[in-house]
């Protein structure tokens, strides 16, 4: 039991890097190239897209490779080891240009920066979304497991929230400028560190079953046909549309605190409650999950999420800041329940590929998975920057405004088209993103019971070449979770046991 509980707090702390760096990196990156170093809103937003471009082809390559990887160290965590210096290197670079001053030459060495950072990022984290499935067989455990994987990533995230603020405002003050480049560098160095050593103890920590699949060729079709598997077809309305929700409130947040409601000195405060909750109720989620399956918590915190984004409609600058404080941690339940359930079904989804076509297939879906993730999120955000532009809003314009207007009213600004604007923005796209999760959590077909049926199955095709050895209703469940005719299954028995060795 002990050992197991060591395994799964090795395991929760490769997504100190997840959750870390990905904060780190979605509340600072933008403001470190634009107001440190200068750079031109365009270029930097350019160098992001430069970025997801990249994204686009490591994701899919290592998937494939760690699926396809065969070492002493097993196919995925291999990888924990490769990645350990390129994790911390890349993370370094990310916040520090080594003394270039040309504008060209920044903004070409933050675009291979950015990929570098995506390169490391993706060589971990592709095995890493792949690996439970691996360590564990079990429906409640590996439910275990992504709980203490999220408890571990909103830890970090909430450290990450704070203290890399505190550092760079030690170092080079509290004036956000050119001045803090030091402070960025001695946040990038302490925490580049941490995650490096995150996952050597995530390396160290975990094991993976000794009985590999064979090596399969990995092809383009490969990847297209995932989606031809009903189960990863809904995962993914479940998992895009809470992830680009997040994504977008994340993004709003500063703007709706400190613009619509005027709330700015709370801002930390608020987004700490929000945080600290989502960490605490994600061991309630997990709990329930492993009561009444892995989709259930979002029964309970999408509506609860939804309910709090239409109390948003009556919130303005005169509302007690208490009354944000308990709005954020509904939202949290929300955050808690969607993280977990995504997560915790995804790994599910490989076994039923796995009776569908008799291939393990972990890494492709990874790779597809995250590179999907990436994307949608990056498209979104871009459609978002443009629907502020497009409502007159220059966040920059906006801060250059406070802080040289002697007579600069902040209630006056909030009554301006603009603000209202961001208001029923960050009102409606959750909504109506919540709303789409919850139609595709309502269509899951998968089970405790139905997963089980699932591993005898893949176990009789194994053992016996057949289903014949289920019952009726394991039969019946494992066509339903599998959302296939039986003929279909198991690569359709072996193409019909090789066309009955090619007549």
């Amino acid at each position: 039991m002990k050992g197991r509980l060591r395994e799964k707090l090795s395991y929760a702390c490769g997504d100190i890097y997840g959750g870390g760096a990905f904060m780190v990196f979605s509340l600072l990156f933008m403001n470190f190239l634009v107001l440190v170093e200068g750079l031109p809103v365009v270029s930097a937003t350019i160098i992001i897209f430069i970025g997801k471009l990249w994204d686009a082809i490591t994701d899919p390559i290592v998937g494939s490779l760690s699926d396809r990887t065969r070492s002493r160290f097993g196919r995925r965590r291999i990888f924990f080891l490769i990645g350990i210096i390129p994790v911390f290197l890349s993370f370094v670079t990310l916040f520090y240009s080594f003394g270039i001053e040309s504008v060209t030459a920044k903004v070409i060495y933050y675009a291979f920066a950015y990929m570098f950072f995506g390169t490391a990022f993706t060589i971990v984290m592709i095995p890493y979304n792949a690996i439970l499935s691996d360590i564990s067989s079990d429906y409640n455990e590996r439910t275990s497991f992504t709980t203490m994987r999220m408890v571990f990533s909103g830890g970090a995230s909430l450290i990450a929230a704070v203290v890399p603020g505190i550092i760079i405002k030690s170092v080079g003050g509290g004036q956000n400028g050119p001045e803090q480049k030091t402070g960025y560098l001695i946040m990038a160095v302490a925490l580049g560190a941490i995650f490096g050593i995150s996952w050597l103890i995530t390396f160290l920590g975990t094991r993976e079953m000794e009985e590999l699949p064979p090596v399969e060729k990995i092809t383009l079709k490969s990847y297209g046909s995932v989606f031809k598997n009903p189960a990863y077809r809904n995962f993914l309305g479940i998992f895009l549309s809470f992830q680009i929700a997040v994504d977008l409130v994340l993004a709003l947040f500063i703007f709706y605190i400190d613009i619509v409601v005027l709330k700015y000195k709370s801002y930390e405060m608020i987004v700490g409650t929000l945080l600290v909750c989502s960490v605490i109720l994600m061991v309630a989620m997990g709990s329930l999950a492993k009561k009444k399956g892995k989709v259930f918590p979002l029964f309970i915190g999408i509506p609860t999420w939804l309910l709090s984004a239409l109390v948003f409609i009556w919130i303005d600058a005169s509302t007690p800041v208490i009354v944000l404080f308990i709005l954020a941690a509904l939202i949290a339940v929300g955050s808690a329940a969607g993280n977990l359930a995504t997560w915790s079904i995804l790994t599910d989804i490989y076994d039923i590929d796995e009776i569908r076509t008799g291939k393990r297939r972990e890494g492709v879906y990874s790779g597809l998975t995250t590179f999907l993730r990436k994307f949608a999120s990056g498209v979104a955000v871009l459609l978002l920057g443009y629907g502020l532009r497009a409502m007159g809003f220059d966040q920059n314009q906006y801060n250059l405004l406070k802080a040289s207007t002697v007579n600069f009213d902040p209630a006056v600004y909030a009554q301006s088209g603009v603000v209202m604007g961001i208001k029923w923005m960050f009102i409606l796209i959750p909504i109506i993103l919540l709303s789409i999760c919850l139609f595709f959590a309502i269509r899951n077909k998968i089970n405790k019971r139905r997963f089980d049926a699932v591993l005898k199955g893949i176990s009789a095709f194994k053992e016996e070449g057949s289903l014949e050895s289920l019952s009726p209703q394991e039969l019946e469940d494992v066509l339903t979770a599998a959302g296939a005719e039986k003929t279909e299954l198991w690569g359709g028995i072996q193409k019909q046991q090789g066309s009955v060795i090619c007549e």
